[in-house]
C-alpha cells in the first residue's frame, strides 16, 4: 500500500515538474492572458488610436444593453495579416461582465447567431459573419462567425477574430499587449 502511494507521488510530482519546465516562453505569454480580465481603467476606442486599429465602423448601441459605444474594425500586427475585432464599451467592468456576456456569446464561436431573425443585437451583423466558398467554388459556400470568441477586458468585451476560441484569443492578447502591455504581461 505504502509503495502504491510512494509510486502515485512520484509520478505526480514528475508531471508537475515537465508542466512547470518547458521553458516555452511564447506559450506562457499565451496562457497569461485571461478571457476574463479585471481592471480599474475605463477603455475608450481612443485608447487603440496608437497601436494603428483602423476602425471600420461605430455602430448605433440601441438594443445593446448597458453599452456605451461599439466599434468594429482591424488591426494588423507586424509581420501578418489583419484580423477583424469588434469592441464594445461600457461604464465599468462589472458591467461589462453583467450586461455583455451573454450578448458576446451570441455573437462568436460556433454557436453564433448570424441571422437577423435569432441575433438580439443585430447592428453590425454583417460584419460578424465570415464567407468560406466551397470546394469546388460554383456555390455560395458557408457562413460562419468571424469572431471564434471573446474576451473581457476591463470595461470592454473584445470579439476577436480566430477560426476558435483559442485563436481568436491570441488575437485579443496580441492587441491588449499593445493597448494595455504592463496588464497584460503580468
Amino acid at each position: 500500500m505504502k509503495l502504491t502511494r510512494l509510486l502515485t507521488l512520484f509520478t505526480l510530482l514528475a508531471f508537475a515538474l515537465t508542466a512547470c519546465g518547458s521553458g516555452d516562453d511564447s506559450q506562457s505569454a499565451k496562457d497569461a492572458f485571461a478571457k476574463i480580465t479585471p481592471s480599474e481603467k475605463i477603455f475608450t476606442i481612443d485608447d487603440f488610436k496608437p497601436a494603428n486599429f483602423k476602425i471600420s465602423h461605430e455602430y448605433n448601441v440601441e438594443g445593446l444593453v448597458g453599452a456605451i459605444s461599439a466599434t468594429n474594425g482591424f488591426w494588423k500586427p507586424s509581420g501578418t495579416v489583419a484580423k477583424e475585432y469588434e469592441m464594445r464599451f461600457y461604464a465599468s467592468h462589472a458591467d461589462a461582465i453583467e450586461l455583455g456576456t451573454d450578448m458576446a456569446i451570441e455573437a462568436s464561436g460556433e454557436t453564433a447567431l448570424l441571422d437577423e431573425e435569432d441575433a438580439t443585437w443585430d447592428e453590425g451583423l454583417r460584419d460578424r459573419r465570415a464567407y468560406f466558398a466551397a470546394p469546388s467554388s460554383h456555390g455560395s459556400g458557408s457562413i460562419q462567425a468571424m469572431y471564434g470568441g471573446y474576451a473581457i477586458y476591463g470595461n470592454m468585451v473584445l470579439l476577436c477574430e480566430g477560426a476558435n476560441e483559442e485563436q481568436a484569443l491570441e488575437h485579443c492578447a496580441a492587441l491588449m499587449a499593445i493597448v494595455d502591455p504592463p496588464a497584460v504581461a503580468q
